[in-house]
């Protein structure tokens, strides 16, 4: 079932915002960080690449601050709603800022779970950028199920504050942690339309920085390329597509960055020789040409932490 829906998909606000209670205290950053933010203090944040807990495709990624804020992005599928919602009481059962990134089961439904069933876990604030519903029938095999998922949120959007975005360059910080969006929905992108909507979110703190790709494809990295190439440069790169059928050689090649997060399951990290539709091995191809030998795969180091 799981391995049927990820051949379907395969086939196919203002700048500066603080959260409440968040802004950081006046410090020095570098002067990239001072071309977003002016003269500020950074912090510091831990962040963990949670495994699926039945090696089935997803994103799961869970920040956490040295002030005790929380920050999730996406989350998985509902098999691993109980799975995460433990691993956010470990952190204090709340959890500051949520991140969505495109509207496919495997990045929003435990979100929507923990939501409709919170067990003790609360959520401050959500951030999405919402695909318009007459752009859903694009890809009709996934249009159904997108359309649930935005009813079960609109129905949650009550119990938690959120921002729908929908301009790329928005930038916010928590707890002295940077943080812009480089990348929205986007109606032009035709072709495999769900994953081409996802967001694309640079993270920083004082001493790394991690970019989050979510399931982009060539077209939606190619636009954010062109747009925020210095923003693309970091440490960590989440592979766009869980490492396969996502940003193009090109879009890799032209960015710096030092070590890989594979949000991957071990059929997609080494797939079979009659899974000719699975990728994987030519991007680890292009990240061996890179020379990158640091990789974090989700389904090799179960719930990997970044320190």
């Amino acid at each position: 079932m799981d391995r049927r829906f990820f051949m379907k998909v395969s086939g196919l606000a203002a700048a500066g915002l603080a959260l409440n209670g968040c802004a950081p205290k006046a410090g020095s950053w570098s002067e990239k960080e001072k071309e977003l933010f002016g003269d500020r203090k950074k912090g510091h944040f831990t962040m963990t690449q949670i495994s699926s807990a039945t090696d089935t495709i997803g994103n799961s990624y869970l920040f956490k601050t040295t002030g005790g804020k929380v920050i999730m992005v996406d989350g998985g599928f509902a098999t691993d709603a109980d799975n995460l919602r433990g691993k956010i009481k470990e952190t204090g059962g709340h959890v500051d800022l949520w991140f969505i990134t495109h509207p496919h089961e495997d990045h929003m439904e435990a979100f929507i779970t923990i939501l409709n069933d919170p067990q003790g876990v609360t959520v401050d604030k959500l951030i999405y950028s919402r695909v318009a519903d007459e752009f859903l029938d694009l890809e009709p095999g996934s249009a159904a199920n997108a359309r649930g998922y935005y009813h079960a949120l609109d129905n949650v959007i009550g119990k938690v504050d959120y921002l729908n975005i929908h301009n790329p360059g928005q930038r916010f910080d928590i707890d002295g942690i940077g943080i812009m969006v480089l990348g929205v929905a986007n109606p032009e992108f035709r072709t495999n339309p769900y994953n081409n909507q996802s967001m694309i979110i640079r993270f920083w703190d004082d001493t790394k920085s991690v970019v989050m790709l979510g399931d982009a494809g060539i077209e939606c990295g190619d636009k954010v390329l062109a747009a925020y190439k210095e923003y693309l440069d970091c440490d960590y790169m989440q592979m766009a597509h869980h490492g396969q059928n996502g940003c193009s050689e090109e879009f890799y090649k032209a960015i710096n960055f030092r070590a890989c997060l594979w949000p991957t399951p071990s059929w997609v990290w080494e797939p079979a020789p009659e899974h000719t539709w699975l990728k994987t091995r030519d991007t680890r191809r292009w990240m061996d040409e890179k020379g990158i030998t640091e990789h974090h795969a989700s389904c090799v180091e179960k719930d990997w932490t970044l320190l």
